[in-house]
């Protein structure tokens, strides 16, 4: 009875994809029978992702410190969220709502996904890393790298304040200011993932002014490790672009 309430207002609305869009009562009679937002699982996943991102953060702000004694285990609370993203990921890809009554296909939601699980992996491998050997940390190269680690850890957060806004745009009908907001936090993002490119070319410049102190073994260590941190700005890039293309498919 409620559902054919809905058919009837579309069916006497003369703009009724317009109509839905604004949320109007038979949307919000939708959103109650089949979920508010197919971007609400991914969220949930992100959330988590955000975690892995923060507590790496927080283990190289104390290899910058020469502070290794909690490496082990802050390397270890990582990989222990890492492994519930997983689950949650799994679950979603699992129960991922059909094309009916969603604002984008299964494809895309998965494709989001994916980018997230790739922002926790690299997370988790760069402290997996730090806990091969005690890298050496000279001034120069700890102010260096902890600029670099910082505008990695930026572009994330933009990245994820995209996702976390993006119902809103939804609800406007992919237009109007909502979405050129939107694009310009994708900029934003884009300019981050510049931006630790260009701090990425200058470190690496100053650790191989350091080469001949350092082992082969230091030495190669230290380039896995500034290269996997680059997969989070460069996923937190291509998560934006991927909301953008969502958008510009409307």
């Amino acid at each position: 009875m409620v559902f054919g309430r809905c058919v009837q207002i579309l069916i006497d609305t003369p703009n009724p994809l317009s109509y839905l869009a604004r949320g109007g009562e038979p949307m919000r009679t939708i959103e109650r029978i089949f979920g508010r937002s197919p971007f609400a699982p991914l969220r949930k996943h992100l959330q988590k992702v955000g975690e892995c991102v923060e507590k790496m953060d927080e283990l190289l702000a104390l290899v910058e410190k020469d502070q290794w004694d909690e490496v082990e285990e802050r390397a270890a609370e990582v990989s222990r969220l890492e492994h519930e993203a997983d689950h949650i990921k799994e679950d979603i890809r699992n129960h991922i709502p059909k094309p009916l009554f969603t604002a984008v296909d299964k494809g895309r939601l998965l494709e989001l996904l994916t980018i997230q699980d790739r922002i926790a992996d690299a997370a988790e491998d760069v402290c997996v890393l730090m806990t091969f050997a005690r890298l050496p940390m000279k001034p120069d190269l700890a102010e260096k790298f902890a600029s670099y680690r910082k505008i990695n850890v930026q572009a994330f957060e933009q990245a994820a304040e995209i996702m976390n806004n993006i119902d809103g745009l939804i609800r406007a009908g992919f237009g109007g200011a909502e979405a050129e907001a939107m694009r310009e936090m994708v900029r934003r993002v884009a300019h981050s993932e510049h931006e630790a490119d260009i701090v990425q070319r200058d470190l690496l410049r100053t650790l191989f002014n350091m080469e001949s102190e350092l082992s082969h073994g230091g030495f190669y260590l230290w380039m896995r490790v500034i290269r996997k941190l680059s997969d989070v700005s460069n996923q937190s890039e291509n998560l934006a672009n991927c909301v953008r293309t969502t958008l510009e498919t409307k």
